[in-house]
């Protein structure tokens, strides 16, 4: 009976895709936007404004670089319906899509990236994001691969519309793109034939689409059945919750900004001048060190202006440490933990060399879950969620939700790494 009902309504369908067509456009005021431009403009102290700002200019790139893919996507003069920013929750899953186009022969999830630096794909698959200034490579870092989350983001999609019955033979593509256009992108040409074929500049997306459709495919489907995939995936796509307490400093930073703002411009108590100079010739003394074992200036480690930065701030945290002029994700990431130690007056050597503890354990996970994501340490957990998951030591995924801090999806991101620490070390 449904197939005949089906039938009829295909029959009953006149729409037409002849032509690009956005069946979900982008939104030039979303909730995302809305509520960081609320927080920018509030006056509570507990809001960590350095935060809201960047993921506001964070925001802004993004945004210009999903609206050239879009430019591109529209002029592509192939017949499918565009659907731009769709977040879908299923079951346990949810999964955050650029792009999902959808054509008579398959769907495509297209993940876009607009970063600053060339991108080198290696002979293993491996990201790299490459800086140069005047044609002379001066860092290079590894980067989450975009290949395994655009092929989660896939597999959730692919699951959803089984499950609904919308699809049932409709292959599933997908492609990442790279939206900057100052950006080189190069591959190696033994990298893995799946990543060659799939990662395009964003230059390339009509050329990609159209070579795309001349592939064989299972199905040819009718219009109708391209508006109803289409369809099935607006009704169920909401926007993405806005978590306010991530842009809320922790309790302890809060106090501290509250007495700051009672104080008479004093912004930090001030270091003896005895203990100022001998942290001075710690952090002098450890930077000449880090330099030669890395074959680099000593400024390349921290300039003197970071130095005396340091030395005014006292940071004692990593997110304060991040604060500081000089010092940005990769030097906390490589000389963080040995630099707060200096600061915090124990010996950066030595503190390495001792057994490793919890506290060491979960730094170091975070600082490399961070490295991979390419996102700050913070954003992993906090410093006072790691204190509270110090005092639990949760060994399930139950004991770990019940945490304040972590939530179903930081439990399923870096859950069983989290516990791993607790039940190997126990």
């Amino acid at each position: 009976m449904s197939f005949f009902k089906n039938v009829i309504d295909a029959l009953k369908d006149n729409r037409e895709i002849k032509q690009p067509i956005v069946h979900k456009d982008i939104s030039e005021n979303p909730i995302l936007l809305e509520n960081l431009k609320s927080l920018a403009e509030s006056s509570n102290p507990s809001v960590d404004f350095k935060k809201v700002e960047n993921h506001l200019k964070l925001f802004s790139i993004g945004h210009a670089g999903e609206k050239s893919v879009l430019f591109e996507l529209k002029n592509s003069m192939v017949p499918m319906l565009i659907l731009h920013g769709v977040h879908l929750e299923f079951e346990d899953y949810q999964a955050q899509m650029d792009f999902v186009i959808v054509t008579p022969k398959f769907i495509l999830v297209l993940e876009v990236k607009k970063l600053f630096g060339d991108i080198f794909v290696t002979d293993k698959g491996d990201f790299q994001r490459v800086i140069r200034k005047n044609n002379r490579v001066i860092n290079k870092e590894g980067m989450y691969s975009p290949i395994n989350q655009v092929e989660r983001h896939l597999m959730i999609l692919e699951r959803f519309l089984k499950a609904k019955g919308v699809i049932k033979k409709c292959p599933i593509r997908y492609a990442v793109t790279f939206a900057n256009p100052k950006t080189i992108l190069e591959i190696s040409k033994n990298a893995p034939t799946h990543i060659q074929n799939c990662v395009i500049r964003h230059d390339q997306i009509s050329a990609f689409l159209k070579a795309e459709m001349k592939k064989s495919s299972p199905v040819e489907m009718h219009a109708s059945l391209v508006y109803k995939i289409a369809d099935g995936i607006l009704e169920s796509s909401q926007d993405k919750p806005f978590n306010e307490r991530e842009y809320l400093l922790e309790d302890e930073q809060v106090g501290a900004s509250t007495f700051v703002a009672a104080t008479i411009e004093k912004e930090l108590l001030p270091v003896a001048p005895m203990e100022n100079n001998n942290l001075k010739m710690l952090l002098t003394e450890y930077r000449t060190r880090k330099a030669k074992e890395s074959g680099v200036k000593p400024y390349h480690i921290f300039n003197n202006r970071t130095l005396d930065i340091l030395l005014k701030k006292m940071p004692q945290t990593l997110e304060q440490l991040l604060e500081v002029e000089g010092i940005g994700q990769k030097k906390a990431e490589d000389y963080g933990d040995q630099i707060l130690h200096i600061l915090q007056g124990k010996n950066a050597e030595s503190s390495l060399d001792a057994p490793k503890d919890f506290r060491s354990l979960l730094m170091e996970y975070r600082k490399t879950r961070a490295r991979e994501l390419n996102v700050p340490p913070y954003y992993i957990y906090t410093n006072k969620t790691m204190e509270a998951i110090l005092e639990q030591k949760p060994k399930s995924i139950q004991a770990l939700l019940k945490i304040e801090g972590i939530g179903t999806k930081k439990a399923e991101e870096f859950g069983v790494g989290i516990i791993s620490i607790f039940k190997e070390n126990a």
